[in-house]
C-alpha cells in the first residue's frame, strides 16, 4: 500500500512541528543596520490616512444641479437670432438668443388681456372702496368687487408665470406690454455667468419644445457624479473631503461629498454619489476623471508591500533600534493599500522591501545567513 505521506512531505511536516513552539514566542527579529542593508531591507514611516488615500473610482464632471446652467426653450418655435458667439464669457442675464413661437404668442395674448383686466378691476375696487366709505354701496357689493379683483390678480400672475418660465424677465415683460416685442418673440438669457457653449443650430432652424440651445459653464459651480458599490458607499459620510487622483492637472482640488443615495440604481445595482468642488477648477462638464474615495475611519495607511499574509492573518514588520517587531494587524482595504485603524501609529517605520527575507528568518529558514 502506498503511504499517505511521501518521505519529503513527512520531513517538511516534522520541521514545521519542530518550529511551531518557537514561532509562538518569536515576535522580534534582531537585525542591525548593516545586516538590513546587506539583505536589501528598506523601511519607511507610515502616515495617517487622509483624503489622498483610498479607492479610485471613475467619475464625470457635471454642472451643479443646484444652479441653472442650460438654456432650454419650453415652447416649439424658430431660432430668430444668436446674440453671443460660442466660447465667449457671458454675464448672468445677458441676452443669448431670440426665439419666435406661435404657441407662446397665444400665451402672450392671454397675459396682456389679464394685465388690462386686472388694471380695470383694480380701478373698480378703488372706486367701490370710496363708495362704501361714503355709505353709498353695501358691504356685500364691496366684498364681491374685492373677490373679482383678487381673481383678476391671480389670473394675471398665472399667465405671467408661464412667460417667466419661457425666459421673460421684468424688462422683457415691460417690452411686451409696451408693444416693443413681436408676437411670439421671446429672449433666452444666461442663467449664470460663465462660458457660453452653443449647440449647432442655425438661424431659421425649427426648435422643438424643451430642446436645449446652449449651456453656461461656470468653473465655480462644477460637481462630480460617480456610481459605487453599496458596500463602498456605506463607508462614506456626507461632508467628508475627497480628492481627485494625483495624475490629473487639478490634483490639489478638493471636493466635499454632498449627496449619497440610499437606494440602488435599477440598471447598475450601484449607488450614485455627488461631490462638489470647493474651489474653481479647469475642468469641463462631461470630462471623465478619477475620484479618490477615502475611508472615514481614522487610522494609518499601510503600504501593500509592507503586509505579509498567513491564511487570514496579516502582519507587518515594525522597525526597532535592534531589528524588527512582528506585529499582527486587522487591516481594511484602502485602494491598493490598507488601513490600520489601531495597532500602528503614524510615524512608525515598517519594512516595505525585503519582507520575504524577514519572514524567512522568522520561520528559521536562514534568511540572516
Amino acid at each position: 500500500m502506498t503511504p499517505f505521506f511521501t518521505y519529503s512531505q513527512r520531513m517538511v511536516a516534522t520541521l514545521a512541528v519542530t518550529l511551531l513552539p518557537g514561532l509562538a514566542l518569536a515576535d522580534t527579529l534582531a537585525l542591525n543596520n548593516a545586516d538590513q542593508l546587506r539583505l536589501g531591507i528598506i523601511s519607511q514611516p507610515v502616515s495617517a490616512a487622509d483624503s489622498r488615500a483610498g479607492i479610485r473610482v471613475p467619475a464625470v464632471v457635471i454642472p451643479s444641479p443646484e444652479t441653472a446652467s442650460q438654456l432650454t426653450i419650453r415652447h416649439a418655435g424658430v431660432l430668430q437670432a444668436w446674440h453671443r458667439p460660442g466660447g465667449t464669457p457671458v454675464a448672468a442675464g445677458e441676452l443669448i438668443a431670440t426665439i419666435n413661437s406661435p404657441d407662446l404668442a397665444a400665451i402672450q395674448e392671454q397675459w396682456l388681456a389679464a394685465v388690462f383686466a386686472q388694471a380695470n378691476q383694480q380701478a373698480l375696487l378703488e372706486k367701490d372702496r370710496a363708495l362704501f366709505a361714503d355709505g353709498i354701496i353695501s358691504r356685500q357689493r364691496l366684498t364681491q368687487t374685492e373677490r373679482a379683483a383678487q381673481q383678476a390678480m391671480f389670473n394675471r400672475s398665472a399667465w405671467q408665470g408661464r412667460l417667466q418660465q419661457a425666459g421673460f424677465d421684468r424688462k422683457a415683460l415691460q417690452q411686451l406690454r409696451d408693444g416693443k416685442l413681436a408676437p411670439g418673440d421671446y429672449p433666452l438669457r444666461a442663467p449664470q455667468s460663465g462660458q457660453l457653449n452653443r449647440e449647432y443650430l442655425r438661424v431659421g432652424d425649427a426648435i422643438a419644445a424643451h430642446q436645449t440651445l446652449a449651456s453656461i459653464t461656470a468653473e465655480s459651480s462644477l460637481w462630480l457624479r460617480a456610481t459605487v458599490s453599496a458596500a463602498l458607499a456605506e463607508g462614506l459620510a456626507l461632508g467628508q473631503e475627497l480628492r481627485l487622483a494625483e495624475t490629473l492637472r487639478d490634483k490639489d482640488a478638493t471636493l466635499v461629498l454632498v449627496s449619497k443615495n440610499r437606494e440602488l440604481s435599477p440598471g447598475t445595482q450601484r449607488v450614485e454619489i455627488l461631490a462638489r468642488f470647493r474651489q474653481p477648477v479647469a475642468l469641463l462638464p462631461g470630462q471623465r476623471v478619477s475620484l479618490v474615495l477615502s475611508s472615514t475611519t481614522p487610522g494609518v495607511r499601510v503600504p501593500a508591500s509592507a503586509v505579509t499574509h498567513s491564511g487570514t492573518d496579516a502582519s507587518v514588520y515594525v522597525r526597532r533600534d535592534n531589528g524588527f517587531e512582528v506585529r499582527a494587524l486587522e487591516l481594511q482595504p484602502l485602494g491598493s493599500d490598507y488601513l490600520a485603524s489601531h495597532g500602528l501609529q503614524a510615524g512608525e517605520e515598517v519594512a516595505v522591501q525585503g519582507t520575504a527575507q524577514l519572514k524567512g528568518m522568522l520561520l528559521g529558514l536562514g534568511g540572516g545567513e
